[in-house]
């Protein structure tokens, strides 16, 4: 790994701490790592804000991949202790599904971090209020994590993989019952009626397991995927042309989930 090289400022109040540093990964047991070096994908800058108590970071991607989704490791240190650390996960893969949805490109990648690209993000850095600053305060940010748009998975934080991989499999999976629930009251002639049993039968999925319950991630739902149906059919059922929002609604969703799909598929 290629040591970080930091900045240091000795005024804690300013703008205080920039940090490069390398991608930290190596390619997980049985995932693939080919292609190009894990290296290309790297923190180019990070800037802690102590005013809004952020770290603004700069990350660069000079690979022939996309990044679908990158996790960090942040740590913020005053007079050479830590006042704070964070480990940061993103998922970029709704917003490249919205950029297909929009141009009506099965094959783009707008919404992911592309070759060559440089992404930048702002995330809270936790200091907390009554932490003790005195020296220089610096910010160091370090990849742990990488899914590529080709499939290959790199990281040193498996649990965050685990986390994102999980994830997409439970929107897929909410995204299916929803679909699933939709066609059941399909039959349902009188438009309230069958938007009524869509309701019902998504707030037993919202409601989820009993707390505490131990549920396999092979079977979690994502709430998300199923709030935003609840939210959306309640809006439609009060309309005037329910019927016909229905139907554009169910359109829309079928799309969107096949859209999922064949991306997820892509990159299996």
């Amino acid at each position: 790994m290629i040591p970080p090289v930091v900045r240091r400022f000795r005024n804690p109040l300013a703008c205080a701490v920039v940090a490069l540093a390398a991608l930290n990964c190596t390619a997980l047991p049985g995932q693939s790592g080919a292609g190009e070096s894990s290296t290309g994908f790297s923190v180019r800058s990070a800037v802690y804000n102590p005013a809004a108590n952020t770290v603004v970071v700069e990350l660069a991607n000079d690979t022939q991949r996309s990044v679908t989704a990158y996790g960090l490791d942040i740590t913020v240190t005053a007079g050479g202790k830590a006042i704070a650390h964070t480990g940061y996960g993103a998922d970029l893969l709704n917003l490249i599904l919205n950029a297909r949805s929009k141009k009506g490109a099965a094959d783009s990648w707008d919404g992911a971090i592309r070759p060559g690209g440089v992404h930048t993000d702002t995330i809270p850095a936790n200091v907390l209020a009554e932490a003790e600053v005195t020296g220089p305060v610096e910010v160091r940010v370090d990849v742990t994590v990488v899914l590529w748009s080709d499939g290959a998975v790199e990281g040193t934080n498996q649990f965050m993989i685990r986390q994102m991989q999980d994830g997409r499999q439970a929107t897929l999976r909410a995204e299916g019952k929803v679909l699933s629930i939709l066609d059941a009251h399909s039959g349902d002639p009188e438009i309230q009626s069958r938007i009524g049993g869509v309701l019902n039968d998504l707030a037993l999925l919202v409601k989820g397991p009993e707390p505490g319950a131990d549920v396999p991630a092979s079977e979690m739902l994502n709430s998300a995927v199923l709030s935003d149906a609840v939210a959306n059919l309640t809006k439609i059922r009060s309309s005037n042309n329910a019927a016909a929002q229905l139907q554009a609604y169910a359109a829309d969703f079928t799309a969107q989930h096949e859209r999922r799909v064949a991306l997820t598929q892509s990159m299996a």
